[in-house]
């Protein structure tokens, strides 16, 4: 009798992380002066959703990353608490366009979808199609939060499980998603951090929301040392933020762990900042005080080095600058404007993406083979 021996496909796919600079709704309901009903209109509205999936269109031969984590998308100040069908919205409104829904067909409905919900019908309408949404629930308004506007919110193609929010002060949210992807768990947390970089206030906030997600991650390591994690988002820091501002205690990499020797995930280490993947010349994100930072950054766990579950691709991190597109002729990122009558720009950041693959040898002591990160001539560590 012949057996044959049944492989399941390895299952590969992008992740995408993108600060889309104030995703609001066009309602009125804003803490952002400036995206008040006299300036910023449903036409700028659309401009900004369409120029978000023309920068996600760029990716996957054009179907868009597999996984999506945004920031700076406004929450939804008409609710309470964080309920919205969105498979149901895309239902309701197939035969209906984007353009349709917040021009000839704007009512009191859509005007209630949250502006995630309107950003996901506009991927459909362009065939950026199959995701599913989660989002931080931070909608409540107690005194506390009053002036937090924003949400992180993660689009994803694969499964979502559970979905945790974490409430830390003065900043959005922390969000950790549990996605299924090929038959194995994904943790993706995604992080909106208070700003300021050179603010040692700023920095104490930043040690507190370290602080919940290094606890978040023990508990996950006690019970699986190599499970696949991603941290990501805008931390609104350096990735070298120690050497530069020498705080008494960094948030990123003295609190959390971060650091740029892939060997060290062998031994004493969980976490290594994708960043160290590009010479300094090419680390940048975004310009922060006339000079480039990289407050936008991806981290990745033991587990997504070794030889089960969900793997990164060694290598596949960059930034997602495209001159023409969102960068301007000095390879700087093309920021928001409110110029015109429909506005123009995408985003003040670049998004990053890398790419991952399911495997199946079912290996966690061995890992991918690494050599040692090169000695950077660049003092500062990123780009000029």
């Amino acid at each position: 009798m012949l057996i044959l021996a049944v492989t399941a496909r390895a299952v590969s796919f992008t992740v995408l992380v993108y600060n889309v600079e104030n995703l609001t709704a066009a309602d009125g309901k804003t803490l952002s002066a400036d995206y008040g009903a006299k300036r910023y209109s449903r036409a700028h509205l659309l401009t900004k959703m369409n120029n978000i999936a023309r920068v996600v269109a760029q990716f996957d031969e054009g179907k868009g990353p597999d996984v999506i984590l945004f920031q700076e998308v406004e929450r939804d100040f008409l609710q309470d608490q964080y309920l919205f069908d969105h498979v149901g919205m895309l239902a309701h409104y197939e035969d209906v366009t984007i353009e349709q829904m917040i021009g000839h067909y704007y009512d009191r409905d859509v005007a209630r979808i949250p502006v995630e919900g309107l950003l996901l019908k506009t991927f459909y309408d362009r065939g950026l199609r199959g995701y599913r949404v989660a989002a931080a629930d931070d909608a409540v308004q107690t005194k506390e939060r009053r002036q937090i506007a924003h949400l992180n919110i993660v689009f994803s193609r694969f499964p979502i499980g559970a979905v945790r929010s974490y409430i830390v002060p003065e900043m959005p949210a922390l969000l950790e998603v549990q996605l299924e992807v090929g038959g194995y768990p994904l943790y993706i947390f995604n992080n909106h951090w208070k700003g300021d970089a050179m603010g040692a206030s700023a920095e104490d906030a930043r040690v507190e929301a370290a602080k919940v997600l290094r606890d978040r991650m023990t508990e996950i390591f006690s019970v699986n040392p190599n499970a696949d994690l991603i941290l990501a988002g805008d931390f609104n820091c350096f990735y070298n933020q120690g050497p530069r501002f020498h705080f008494e205690k960094t948030a990123l990499t003295q609190v959390l762990g971060s650091q740029g020797d892939k060997r060290a995930l062998r031994a004493n280490a969980d976490l290594y900042n994708l960043w160290y993947e590009l010479p300094s010349s090419q680390r940048g994100s975004e310009i922060y005080h006339g000079v480039w930072s990289t407050f936008i950054q991806m981290l990745v766990s033991r587990g997504l080095y070794d030889f089960r579950g969900v793997q990164y691709v060694d290598g596949s991190f960059g930034v997602g600058e495209f001159p023409g597109l969102n960068a301007n002729e000095n390879g700087e990122p093309i920021g928001w404007s409110f110029s015109g009558m429909a506005g123009s720009g995408f985003s003040k950041h670049f998004p990053l993406y890398a790419k991952f693959i399911t495997v199946r040898n079912n290996r966690p002591d061995v890992y991918l083979s690494v050599s040692p990160p090169k000695k950077d001539p660049n003092p500062s560590g990123v780009r000029k």
